[in-house]
């Protein structure tokens, strides 16, 4: 990613006149280096903890934290850099951080993580099969691969909602919202800022919530539902705003509208984004987790997809309709995963610690 970012900060003198071609080279540099990063670095956040142990899901809050601190830096770093002295300046500040990371990697990877990340995952399942052969799925494997695929169905409808933040309520900010506190107008880009700024303050309170709960903390279906109901309690913020106009689009409504919407949004976000990475790392065989992870992250593509589709109906249908609807939509999904909760537990097999009644029943007779 950094020789992406420093491809895309070559000085136009030097790529004159193959800037086009420089461009999408950078780019193919960023994606293939995210690609890699990723998948790969969540399954090692996982790598840390061992089975069912509770610890996990605040582990993966803390580092969800320090994904946004980033987003909070560069949105400032960067942003400034290439306000004052161009676009070429953010990327070389980008390429510069990159670096710095990974020489921190380098230099500290081998004291604090061990042996973790060093060998593939195929690598490790296969010297756990003795017999050598590629052994198909077991039944406990197939039925967590189940949870996976259900709980990414979920995850693009939270996702659709979600980040309409950068799209549908980027232009409400914009638009149609009173942004003056008294001869000061707030610039509409620092609504962006909000997200990541309470993600931070936000994060070690449910990370530490989640650890002091320990065999009482919910089950990610659970947790998940509170996610598309703190979804909603943001866009019913929404659909104040648009009460508020009263229909008529030329009415400025308060600001507080959209930070109190960013605020549910981000405790939504903390409830699942973090807990479904470490719900891959629980459920996904050891074969196949930077896959698993990979179709993750492939399912919040398909969910931005969706949400620009839903952002692009405001001009047809206005903002009041599709707040509801969205609403309405996530109310759905998280009782829907309520009511799915109990059988997704036990398609777990007790990873995160809930065992089915029927096992626990037959363990005991067994003692």
């Amino acid at each position: 990613m950094a020789i992406g970012q420093f491809t895309l900060a070559l000085p136009h003198s030097m790529v004159d006149p193959h800037a086009v071609t420089f461009f999408y080279i950078g780019l193919g540099f960023l994606v293939v280096g995210n690609g890699l990063f990723k998948p790969n670095i969540s399954t090692m956040v996982g790598d840390l903890y061992k089975e069912g142990d509770h610890r996990r899901d605040g582990a993966f809050t803390i580092f969800y934290m320090g994904i946004n601190i980033g987003s909070l830096l560069a949105g400032v770093i960067a942003g400034t850099a290439s306000t004052v002295y161009g676009w070429k300046a953010g990327f070389l500040c980008a390429g510069i951080g990159m670096t710095m990371s990974l020489i921190i990697q380098l230099l500290f990877a081998e004291r604090l993580l061990g042996n973790i990340g060093k060998v593939p995952a195929a690598h490790r399942a296969a010297a756990m099969n003795k017999s050598g052969k590629q052994e198909p799925l077991t039944k406990v494997e197939r039925d967590r691969l189940k949870v996976i695929l259900v709980m990414c169905t979920f995850v693009i409808v939270f996702w659709a909602g979600f980040e309409q933040a950068g799209g549908l309520m980027n232009i409400y900010s914009q638009e149609y919202t009173n942004r003056m506190i008294g001869s000061f107008e707030v610039p509409a880009a620092w609504f962006q800022s909000l997200n990541p700024f309470f993600i931070i303050i936000c994060a070690p309170i449910l990370a530490s919530i989640w650890v002091k709960m320990g065999k009482n903390e919910p089950a990610s279906p659970v947790k998940f539902a509170l996610a598309m109901f703190s979804l909603a309690l943001g866009f019913a913020c929404m659909i104040g705003a648009a009460l508020e106009q009263g229909g008529d689009l030329t009415v400025k409504t308060s600001m507080m509208w959209l930070v109190g919407a960013y605020f549910f949004h981000t405790i939504g976000e903390l409830c699942l984004s973090p807990i479904g990475l470490s719900l891959v790392t629980k459920l996904a065989p050891l074969r196949l987790a930077s896959l698993m992870m990979g179709a993750w992250f492939g399912a919040n593509a398909i969910a931005n997809y969706v949400a620009g589709i839903i952002g692009s109906r405001l001009g047809e249908t206005g903002p009041l309709a599709i707040f509801s609807g969205i609403a309405i939509t996530a109310i759905v999904a998280g009782v829907l995963l309520l009511l799915l909760s109990n059988k997704l537990i036990d398609w777990m097999h007790g990873a995160e610690g809930h065992k089915k009644e029927e096992e626990v029943e037959v363990k005991t007779a067994n003692a």
